[in-house]
């Protein structure tokens, strides 16, 4: 339990003013050699961290990203080999993170948390005869850092003529520095941060740099087309990275004393070539007060020799950086170098094919779920940084399958208990007050009961499921009582960014998505419950299921054509794919599919629900052809046209015209696991009773002559592979010792061995 927090001031930073973050610093003697020594700091906000002159951080925007009045994250840390015997000397400096953010949107600005930035430590320090305790108190002492401003939405400010050397040295004399003050505990439940730190995982060097001049940054706000002020470039330096990643970027720098240099970050260029921040500029409402802040680090040199910066408390979504403040001689080609960093979510699996589109969406899928993972599912890493519920949801298999992500999920699904109130899912997590009124439905609360149930498919952790046993059976009380007279459920946000509107109901109605959402949530919630042996709420799981399922055939099937209310691929495909459709009727709905598929010239038109569904019935149906036809051709709309339009990672929208402000959203990343688990054939769990279990089972597109996929199992690596010879295809499954695997093609059904197994078709 951490009980003494300190402060540096009573202020908080704010539009009018910005409070710098504070050096906190304590000397202390342990006067002998330590065998063993921890370390544990607790708070609200971000930490950098440091013992005698050297930082520990445990990596960017420690400790965590949560509301403080739910719970509160510390880190812990050995640091044994840090402690002298005799005088030593810990520093911390903190950032705003999400405890106190100036921005309006989502009405994080008003947030009833908000309050001065504070922290707690401990250190206890043993060589197994004598102990030693340090707590945080009003003896720590403090001085405003080199970190004049800082908000991890926006950017970091940095001046250098502010640093003051050695100051966490154990001889650096402090008596001229302030007392800390003691500060109330946040309101929130203390607990270990569990989820996966972020940490670097490369970086790149500019592929390119142009001198720019005379030019406007952003000439119009997101949604509302009004001229903004403020936003002028004389003249910079255009760095372009060639892919859009998440992270920083590093300056070294040697110039003037006072040189201020400005940092911002883009993901697109205008049509003519120029820096822009139109595709990921949106919060309209207060834009006048922060236009120069958003996705912008600056840097104030001290001056004399070279100087390094790479900014703390914050990061951004770019794969151009705009240089404003430096000649022509300082900006070389290594004077900015991307710092690319998400959660150290390390990926259990991969696939490989002859088609270099499929790879190349492969590759940009991947790309877009690192960017979009710090700490837990963000839908962007530019624009917004939140944990929208319905891209989580969307992601979860995927998520699930191709990383070891469940710790993430497990602290996440923690801030998802907290914010809900009777039962409603807010649409973003964590939140304050935002979310509850719109922003949500069963689309995207979906995410409470879709994280734990694929996490379970993946790894089997009964423990996670119980810890959310209560969330789930409290949720599907709450949507239950959202049913109309039909029985049907229709609020909240439906087939989200369907191509040529942002209008979520333009095809598929919010009835048909609401309701089949909610049915294939409570199917999963009823498996749930019976693995945790919880009868009771497996009843009204299954009850609740049974009646939607009845409901919507009563209510939204046209029978004399077969058709899903609407009649759209969306509508289609999704009650295709959850069986709401009996045996003998679902070769005519097949078919309606392919007709509806064939009206739109073969292109896709599905928004996000329709996306996670109709390339898998279509694989599972017999026309792999047509599903890798739709989503590669390079005509809009297709995920073919992103790449035709330059994009690296998975974008918002499958047309220009859509809803395409990011260049990196991951919410239609389930395409991986199609690649993987249909067109390579690697399924698994299939059976959801034995995460050491799996199915090869692949289907074989024309377009394709090869196609490979591999999961680390925790002994070992399984590896399923076929290509095309001639009139004939041979499949090669490597099988680790450990797992139960068999093979499935037609009428053949056959148990695998340790070792290769090979099969002729």
């Amino acid at each position: 339990m951490f009980n003494n927090f300190i402060k540096a001031t009573d202020e908080y930073t704010d539009f009018d003013k910005n409070i710098p973050g504070y050096y906190f610093r304590k000397t202390f003697e342990t006067n002998f050699d330590a065998e063993k020594a921890e370390l544990s700091i607790c708070t609200p906000g971000f930490y950098l961290l440091y013992i005698n002159g050297v930082e520990i951080t445990k990596g960017h925007l420690a400790p965590y990203i949560s509301n403080p009045d739910h719970f509160v994250c510390y880190d812990e840390y050995d640091v044994t080999p840090y402690l002298k015997n005799g005088k030593n000397a810990i520093g911390f400096i903190l950032g705003n993170g999400f405890a106190n953010q100036t921005i309006k949107a989502w009405e994080f600005s008003d947030a009833p948390f908000r309050a001065p930035l504070c922290a707690s430590l401990k250190l206890n320090a043993s060589d197994g005869n004598k102990n030693f305790v340090l707590e945080s108190s009003d003896e720590f002492k403090c001085h405003p850092s080199p970190i004049i401003y800082d908000m991890y939405r926006y950017g970091t400010h940095y001046d250098a003529r502010l640093e003051i050397d050695g100051w966490c040295d154990a001889s650096f004399d402090d008596t001229l520095w302030e007392n800390a003050m003691i500060a109330p505990a946040p309101k929130g439940e203390q607990t270990e941060c569990i989820a996966e730190p972020i940490s670097t995982q490369y970086e790149i060097a500019p592929k390119s740099i142009e001198h720019q001049k005379d030019f406007c940054y952003l000439k119009t706000a997101f949604r509302n087309g009004e001229d903004i002020p403020f936003t002028h470039v004389d003249e910079g330096y255009v760095y372009d990275f060639g892919k859009t990643v998440a992270g920083v970027c590093r300056l070294k720098i040697k110039g003037e004393k006072g040189q201020k240099i400005t940092i911002r970050h883009g993901e697109r260029l205008t049509d003519d070539g120029k820096f822009n921040l139109n595709s990921v500029y949106t919060f309209k409402d207060d834009y006048k007060d922060y236009i120069h802040l958003f996705q912008a680090d600056v840097y104030i040199l001290k001056g004399g020799e070279e100087e390094i910066f790479l900014p703390p408390f914050t990061y951004h979504g770019f794969r151009y950086a705009l240089v404003e403040g430096v000649s022509q001689e300082q900006a070389t080609s290594d004077l900015l170098t991307a710092v690319v960093f998400n959660s150290d979510i390390k990926q259990r699996a991969r696939f490989r094919c002859s088609d270099s589109t499929v790879n190349t969406l492969y590759d940009m899928t991947i790309l877009a779920d690192n960017s979009n993972f710090h700490y837990f599912p963000t839908d962007c890493p530019q624009r917004e940084k939140n944990g929208w519920t319905g891209d989580a949801a969307a992601s979860a298999e995927q998520y699930s399958m191709f990383f070891e992500c469940e710790k993430s999920f497990e602290q996440w699904l923690m801030s998802i208990r907290y914010s809900q109130r009777d039962g409603m899912i807010p649409g973003i997590v964590p939140t304050s007050t935002w979310g509850y009124a719109w922003g949500n439905g069963p689309a995207w609360d979906a995410a409470c009961i879709h994280i734990p149930y694929y996490s379970y498919k993946y790894n089997g952790n009964k423990e996670f499921l119980r810890d959310n046993s209560k969330l789930i059976y409290d949720y599907l009380k709450y949507i239950s009582g959202r049913r109309n007279e039909k029985g049907l459920i229709a609020f909240g946000l439906g087939d989200w960014c369907q191509p040529g509107s942002r209008n979520v109901n333009i095809a598929a109605p919010l009835e048909l998505t609401d309701t089949a959402m909610t049915y294939d949530s409570a199917r999963k919630a009823a498996f749930i419950f019976e693995v945790l042996g919880k009868e009771e709420e497996r009843a009204f799981a299954q009850n609740l299921a049974d009646e939607l399922r009845r409901d919507i055939r009563l209510h939204l099937i046209d029978y004399s054509t077969m058709s899903a209310a609407g009649s759209c691929q969306t509508s289609q495909a999704f009650l295709l794919s959850l069986g709401i459709f009996e045996e003998d009727e679902y070769e005519r709905a097949y078919q309606r599919l392919l007709d509806f598929i064939a009206e739109k010239d073969n292109f896709v038109i599905c928004g996000v629900i329709g996306l996670r569904h109709i390339f898998e019935v279509l694989c599972l149906g017999g026309n792999s052809d047509i599903a890798l036809e739709i989503m590669c051709r390079d005509e809009e709309p297709s995920f073919g046209a992103m790449i035709k339009r330059g994009a690296t990672a998975l974008c918002e929208a499958l047309d220009e015209n859509g809803c395409q402000e990011s260049s990196n959203h991951h919410f239609y990343g389930d395409i991986i696991r199609v690649f993987a688990c249909d067109i390579a054939g690697l399924k698994i769990n299939p059976d959801m009773k034995d995460i050491n279990s799996f199915v090869v089972s692949p289907v074989f597109p024309d377009k394709i002559s090869n196609a490979e996929a591999e999961y680390d199992f925790a002994c070992g690596t399984v590896r399923a592979s076929w290509k095309k010879e001639g009139n004939c295809k041979l499949v090669e499954i490597d099988v680790p010792q450990g797992v139960n695997g068999r093979f499935e093609y037609g009428t053949i059904k056959e148990g695998l061995k340790p070792g290769l197994n090979t099969f002729k078709l």
